[in-house]
């Protein structure tokens, strides 16, 4: 096209300053500007309007799309104020210059609780605190996800679904557990600090690591001077009644310099548990009774009976011990290479558990809830009767409130030794024995009917 306009314009040049032009060769000066014309139309065509057109197309299909989206957002705010409805808004909403259309609705979400609150769970025997709990969260997760909730069931590591409990309880206690489910976990420091009441079980004649049934023997003392349940309490009742001062047992959570004193207790070093000074605390018994019996709801929730428990577990170990012996007998002797091998391995092993909290702090159990060894109830009574070196306290107490000490330095008054060997929980703050959910009836429905909500 360039080319063209340069010859028409030499043309138009000779012709005014050169006298030999030819008619023809006007001639031919308006078919090339003609052909010119021609061509600047048909390039424009082609290339430039498309390249025009291509451009303003996002700018025309943005506009048109921010235009739905605010009318979107006015149908969504107009169905979301409409609360007398329940059936879900749907709008479909077409901009004839871009045909799109967008469709809106108001589905409300599946809730990951069904109720949020506090609930009384009786612990088994044998179970921890911490089984108690995960297993309540995943019976309320699955429950969850089977209504169709959506949602991720673990955040960073750790469990969406709330769920804790407000008290620790021995693996060999049994009894009421108070949890807490969603909104309800902020509502345990109280029932860790709050009133409780406990029913012991109690053996005079020797005491234990634990100062309870699963520890080992480490002291025994003749209590024959201790003659009748009447003598025991008067000695108890004023004695332990009121604020006191307790040492709690070695076995137990709270922490000294950092570390939780069962960890100690259970780390194999020997002489830093003998070392450890467990400072000395100060609780509050409210009322406390010595009995000769037990009631037939407190044999039900689950009362160790500490001498069959000690004869099963002492059986069981000579049993594991000699099948020990037997097997280590039994085999050859391994070759050199591949005792160097295993050692090797042995140590990377090691190195990869070093950092491992737990590592020597988990007590095997020999039992479970179905197995352990318990006392059983008098068909004929209501209650079950005791006689000495049996006998059982009634405790109601504030918070952190160590019924095992109790019964050793009871022990200590009566110038003897004493093991507590069952224990049951039968009130945490409003909640009591009879109001505990049992393990049969642990599913979805009856946790959430159980469950007292907190607004």
């Amino acid at each position: 096209m360039v080319v063209s306009l340069l010859t028409a314009f030499s043309l138009v040049f000779r012709s005014k300053h050169h006298n030999n032009i030819t008619r023809s060769s006007n001639v031919l000066f308006v078919a090339l500007v003609i052909v010119m014309i021609l061509s600047c139309a048909t390039v424009t065509k082609a290339f430039v309007t498309p390249t025009i057109m291509k451009r303003a197309r996002p700018v025309a299909v943005a506009a048109a799309i921010s235009d739905n989206n605010a009318t979107n957002k006015r149908v969504m705010l107009a169905a979301n104020n409409d609360l007398s409805t329940s059936s879900s808004l749907s709008s479909s909403i077409t901009d004839p210059s871009t045909t799109t259309s967008i469709t809106t609705g108001n589905t409300e979400s599946t809730p990951l609780y069904l109720a949020e609150g506090l609930i009384a769970i009786h612990k088994p025997l044998t179970w921890t605190c911490n089984d108690v709990v995960s297993y309540i969260r995943g019976i309320l997760s699955r429950d969850a996800q089977s209504r169709g909730f959506e949602g991720k069931m673990r955040k960073r590591g750790k469990p969406v679904m709330k769920v804790g409990h407000g008290g620790t309880l021995d693996p060999l206690a049994s009894g009421v557990l108070v949890l807490g489910i969603g909104k309800g976990t902020s509502k345990l420091q109280s029932y860790l600090e709050g009133d409780k009441q406990y029913t012991a079980m109690v053996e005079l004649g020797y005491e234990t690591t634990t100062l309870d049934a699963e520890g080992e023997i480490v002291k025994t003392m003749d209590w024959n001077h201790v003659t009748s349940i009447d003598s025991i309490r008067e000695m108890v009742v004023p004695k332990f009644t009121g604020k006191i001062q307790q040492v709690p047992p070695l076995y137990s959570a709270i922490r000294v310099d950092g570390k939780r004193l069962y960890e100690i207790a259970r780390g194999g070093d020997e002489k830093e548990a003998q070392d450890v000074e467990i400072p000395m605390r100060d609780v509050e018994v409210y009322k406390v009774e010595v009995e000769n019996t037990l009631s037939e709801s407190v044999i039900q929730s689950g009362v160790v009976d500490g001498k069959k428990y000690k004869e099963a577990v002492h059986e069981m170990e000579a049993a594991a011990a000699a099948a020990a012996a037997e097997k280590a007998a039994a085999a050859p002797p391994p070759a050199e290479d591949v005792q160097e091998l295993n050692d090797d391995t042995a140590g990377k092993k090691r190195k990869k558990r070093r950092g491992n909290k737990n590592k020597g702090t988990k007590k095997k159990s020999f039992f479970d809830e179905s197995t352990v060894p318990t006392v059983q109830c008098d068909s004929s009574t209501d209650t079950t009767s005791f006689e000495l070196p049996l006998f059982t306290l009634n405790v109601s107490c504030g918070g952190g409130t160590y019924i095992r000490s109790i019964v050793r330095d009871i022990g200590y008054e009566m110038d003897t030794v004493a093991t507590m060997t069952g224990l049951v929980r039968t009130k945490q703050g409003p909640f009591l024995l009879e109001d505990a959910l049992r393990k049969e009836d642990w599913n979805a429905d009856k946790i959430y009917e159980a469950i007292t909500k907190i607004e």
